[in-house]
């Protein structure tokens, strides 16, 4: 069942420099090979540089680690992205690094490149064996698919619990030349800040150098993939990657990157948020915003821990709003605040000013927003003039459901 935050997307566009393909391995079972999507294989017909943002998480995956290198070393000349869902490759020894390098290996030789210019990413079960044979069998269907408007293909290819396909286009015009910004993404569960369970993909064929792609995307990624939490665990594989075709097309450099920042950010921002629309379990989605703090990361800290807050999901769960939940997460955050400048807004209904319950309030003003699909909650600090905003769900019973069976 498509989760009730579902919203209808519009065409995923072509980028120039890029074609992408699909192939059903059956990586999770082989009892599902043919029936459904789950290898992406997304190739540059030119050099493209990259930029990468990955998982926090110690125990974190080969493929992972593999990809920052690679980005490191070898991110002005990046042909291939290679991934698969069903199966993260993650917590499973010293066979772990093997298997994540041949599905590079795979990756290269479908693309008809050389290893050292492939990035890989996996998701999926954690702690299992890699049936790297089934990959080795079908990623020819992939190739065979290859093509420039074969984005959303790639977008279905990467879900796990995903109950739907998640991609973004933007373009913008720089000096009468339009250039295009297409991203994928996939996540549901075990979503959380400094990256979650989700990969995300983004080509252009804006022409910018791989350190300057690699600032924005660091930069862009604090605003968007990392100011999301569905149930505030971060996994073993989360990562993004950046591409952009666009010197190697043979287009001059940018000189000023403020359009492809601002278009780069919504696509970011609407893949994100599109992560939490498809929460494991989740029937609200929740705009968090902290504003007159002293810095944007002690913004963003609060908000956090607001939607991190059990107590306060739950409540988004039942309708309730119970503001003493929020107030008590306010305070838990380890962010600078002055209890009696505190105050706290769901949609336009004022609850709390100046620290205490505003006497024009009544519970069922409250409880009115909170029954809604969509609403905000606003938390004014009265100590400087920074802000942020995070996105959150509930949690409810059907979170627990899903987890439960997971590899099932």
């Amino acid at each position: 069942m498509v989760s009730p935050l579902f919203q209808p997307l519009g065409k995923a566009l072509p980028v120039p420099g890029f074609r992408v393909g699909s192939a059903s391995c059956g990586v999770k079972s082989a009892s599902l090979r043919g029936k459904r999507q789950d290898l992406t294989l997304i190739v540059a017909d030119v050099p493209a540089h990259a930029a990468g943002v990955f998982t926090t998480n110690a125990f974190r995956a080969a493929c992972v680690n593999f990809g920052e290198a690679t980005v490191r070393e070898f991110g002005s000349d990046i042909r291939a992205i290679v991934a698969n869902a069903g199966n993260a490759n993650a917590g499973v020894g010293d066979m772990e690094r093997v298997w994540s390098q041949a599905l590079i290996d795979l990756g290269a030789k479908a693309a008809g490149v050389n290893s050292n210019q492939v990035l890989s990413a996996s998701t999926g079960v954690i702690g299992t064996p890699f049936p790297i044979e089934r990959i080795t069998e079908t990623i020819h269907q992939s190739v065979d698919s290859l093509a420039e408007d074969n984005w959303q293909a790639a977008a279905e290819a990467i879900r796990t619990t995903d109950t739907f396909a998640k991609w973004s286009s933007r373009q913008f015009d720089v000096n009468g030349k339009t250039y295009t910004i297409t991203g994928v993404s996939k996540g549901s569960g075990m979503i959380h800040p400094n990256m979650a369970t989700m990969l995300g993909f983004i080509a252009t064929d804006a022409p910018l150098s791989a350190p300057r792609l690699q600032a924005l995307l660091s930069k862009i990624a604090d605003r968007s993939f990392n100011s999301i939490t569905v149930d505030g665990d971060t996994s073993t594989n989360d990562t993004v990657y950046l591409l952009s075709s666009g010197l190697g097309l043979g287009y001059t450099e940018l000189e000023d990157t403020s359009d492809f920042e601002k278009a780069l950010t919504e696509v970011a921002i609407e893949l994100a948020q599109l992560i939490v629309r498809d929460g494991e379990g989740v029937t609200k989605f929740v705009s968090i915003t902290v504003e007159g703090a002293e810095t944007e990361q002690q913004a963003r800290l609060m908000g956090r821990k607001i939607a991190t807050s059990p107590l306060v999901k739950t409540a988004f769960a039942g309708s309730d709003a119970n503001w003493g939940r929020i107030i008590c997460a306010i305070g838990n955050s380890d962010a600078p605040i002055v209890p009696s400048k505190v105050s706290l807004r769901a949609d336009d209904v004022l609850i709390v000013k100046d620290g205490n319950l505003h006497p024009d309030y009544r519970d069922e003003m409250g409880m009115k927003v909170f029954k809604q699909q969509e609403f905000s909650l606003t938390v004014g600090l009265g100590l400087g003039e920074a802000s942020a905003t995070v996105w959150t769900g509930d949690l409810t019973h059907e979170y627990i459901t899903i987890n439960a069976e997971y590899r099932s």
